[in-house]
């Protein structure tokens, strides 16, 4: 184990223990009746009884050879030497400085996870490990039994893929112009519903998106606002991947409320349609329930926005992402069933407005050589 940062030791002398202070930041959990601590100046979690985390919360502005009663000399050396008791402040190393002991956290809770082994044996204990949970459905409810169902005839599409590769960009300005149904069908078709089945016994029936999912958990759902698509009505929708149509959510909700929950980036001034996509996290956490999961999760996020985004791109339209969302307004917006449910990501798409050379507006080439690269 560590100590430090470069891995040396940094146990004081016995006239130096009195000027130690805890490590800044520290975090301490409670986890199943025990504590562990850790901090981003090194790279250990150690789990420690309640009179040192004590200690350790006495200690944030020094000793000064002031030990609780009983403190063994043997334990603050201990944790001098693992890096939790320190003789000055610094600065976490990057990136934790910038993000925060929560990313740290979080960070370091999820690594080094524990998977079954390829044996029989240890497979089918998980298997009936899961067995003994209610399987949670990998259909949400819709919030009303009205549907606009929509086409499902598929728009033709020669684009070669490298020239689909070679055309995604990020989009932020679009033509005031409808995107017609067909196209607006197959997007949604695509990026969120499923394209086959997959028996996997009692794991359940699970859906084969085009996106890729950890153990096809698929626990994405979209809301789409519609903006200026032909036949369709301006509002909030929940999309039915299942039944491949739009459940009313909001008719009022608009172009305001969707800039407004994004930041007011610019991304739904003028674009045709957006969607916020949500995570209904019990089917991950269901066969999956280290934390390391939601990292995972999010990662799902991601493959799911690329296929929106490359989709877009093969169909002639154009596509912006964005992670900067108020959450807990979308989380209402939207009604989710919080903390069960949550807001993930937001995207936007159109008929691109595109500048003279092409690209995007908001793209512009370097006219001479650069400093640096």
């Amino acid at each position: 184990m560590t100590a430090s940062e470069n891995g040396t030791s940094i146990a004081p002398s016995k006239e130096s223990l009195g000027k130690l202070r805890t490590v800044d930041p520290l975090v301490i959990e409670a986890l199943e009746g025990k504590f562990v601590i850790s901090s981003p100046r090194n790279r250990l979690r150690l789990r420690v009884r309640a009179d040192i985390v004590g200690l350790l919360l006495g200690a944030r502005d020094g000793l000064d050879g002031n030990w609780p009663d009983g403190t063994p000399e043997a334990a603050v050396k201990c944790l001098a030497d693992y890096g939790f008791l320190v003789l000055e402040n610094q600065e976490p190393p990057t990136p934790w400085a910038d993000w925060g002991t929560t990313a740290w956290s979080f960070h370091n809770r999820i690594r080094d996870t524990d998977f079954i082994d390829g044996s029989e044996e240890a497979a089918q204990r998980y298997v009936e490990k899961l067995s003994a949970r209610p399987r949670p459905s990998s259909v949400r409810r819709p919030p009303s039994e009205r549907i606009l169902l929509l086409p499902r005839i598929r728009v033709r599409c020669e684009a070669p893929y490298l020239d689909v590769l070679e055309s995604r960009r990020t989009h932020r300005h679009f033509d005031d112009t409808p995107v017609d149904l067909d196209r607006f069908s197959d997007m949604l078709h695509y990026s969120f519903a499923p394209l086959r089945f997959a028996d996997a016994g009692p794991l359940g029936t699970l859906q084969l998106r085009a996106a890729a999912s950890g153990g096809a958990r698929h626990e994405c759902e979209a809301f789409v606002f519609v903006f200026n698509v032909s036949g369709v009505e301006p509002g909030l929708y929940m999309y039915d991947g299942i039944r491949h149509g739009l459940v009313p959510v909001d008719e009022n909700a608009g172009r305001e409320q969707a800039e407004y929950l994004t930041h007011h980036q610019g991304f739904f001034v003028s674009c045709s349609f957006g969607v916020f996509t949500a995570a209904v996290a019990e089917r991950m956490s269901w066969k999956y329930p280290d934390p390391r999961a939601y990292k995972i999760m999010l990662h799902n996020v991601g493959h799911m926005a690329q296929v929106f985004s490359m989709t877009a791109s093969a169909l002639g339209l154009g596509a912006a992402l964005t992670g900067a969302i108020r959450d807990s307004d979308a989380d209402s917006l939207l009604q989710l069933d919080e903390p069960r449910e949550f807001t993930t990501f937001a995207m936007a798409c159109g008929i691109p407005s595109p500048g003279p050379d092409g690209l995007p507006q908001s793209i512009k080439t370097p006219r001479t050589p650069p400093e640096a690269y």
